[in-house]
């Protein structure tokens, strides 16, 4: 369940006792839930069961609830009232004779008049709930196999890119025990530039070094990154919906990127960081996508 999609769509109708309900829901991308309906006429009774089982089924994310129905034809007040459409056209022609103006009326665009057709009474919410809410399931089962499918794909895409994350990672901490030794060799090169010689036991150069390593150990932040990496391939396969927890940790992971850039005073080791922090930023565009 965890590497679910938040976009997705579903569609199911469900039949009972003559009456035929469709609904149909999209779902897209968004930090919180959010849930739109569009209901028939007369069903607002129906909104909150059916928003409590968009609720049940996403945790986040905007969806579109849409739901149609149809009663028994006896039940549809479609029937035309001819003393309706009569008094309407003597009603049109007597306004047309009075302004000068052509008469020139359909009986289909007379018959979509006000009063020629009966509107249908609204049906009985409760009479109509077990239908509509059974159809409103069936879409959400169906939209929840999409959203699995897709969550799937995602998850393959985002262990590619943990790997090439871990890689970065270790390709810094092999170079960070490398550091240290180039800066001491640098600097020995500077003093013989000067034409002075250092012995290799030289106190200040000993403290040099010294206080040079404390301040570029990036031993933690490696560690931490690890863990981080670790912690995204558990999320994966937790029990709840990992995205918003995903997301945090990419946060975590810039933060360890950014304090060995700042700390590893070594052209090789940028390279690394800035690889490392572009593969973070399209890992946590693709969280995004996630539930």
């Amino acid at each position: 369940m965890s590497t679910l999609s938040m976009t997705g769509f579903g569609r199911a109708t469900s039949e009972q006792n003559g009456i035929r309900a469709e609904a149909e829901i999209a779902t897209v991308n968004r930090r919180q839930f959010d849930c739109n309906l569009s209901l028939p006429a007369g069903l607002s009774a129906l909104e909150e069961g059916c928003r409590s089982l968009v609720h049940e089924a996403l945790t986040r994310g905007r969806a579109q609830l849409t739901v149609r129905l149809t009663l028994p034809p006896a039940e549809q007040g479609s029937r035309i009232d001819p003393a309706a459409v009569k008094a309407a056209l003597a009603a049109l022609r007597d306004l047309a004779a009075e302004s000068g103006l052509p008469f020139e009326l359909s009986l289909s665009e007379l018959a979509r008049m006000p009063g020629c057709l009966p509107e249908a009474p609204a049906p009985d919410p409760e009479r109509v709930r077990p239908v509509v809410e059974d159809a409103v399931s069936g879409a959400l089962r169906s939209l929840n196999d999409m959203r699995r499918r897709e969550g799937e794909t995602l998850r393959r895409d985002l262990e590619k890119r943990l790997q090439r994350m871990g890689d970065e990672r270790a390709a810094i901490a092999r170079r960070a025990p490398l550091v240290a030794p180039a800066h001491l060799e640098a600097l020995r090169k500077r003093v013989a530039e000067l034409g002075e010689t250092l012995p290799p036991d030289d106190p200040a150069l000993r403290r040099e070094m010294v206080l040079y390593a404390d301040r570029m150990d990036i031993s933690e932040e490696l560690t931490r990154l690890e863990s981080h990496f670790k912690h995204a391939v558990a999320l994966f396969d937790a029990a709840e919906p990992c995205g918003r927890k995903l997301d945090f940790l990419c946060q975590e992971m810039n933060r360890e990127a950014n304090t060995i850039g700042s700390k590893a005073n070594d052209a090789e080791i940028a390279r690394h960081v800035v690889e490392l922090k572009t593969l973070i930023e399209t890992f946590r565009e693709q969280v995004q996508n996630l539930e």
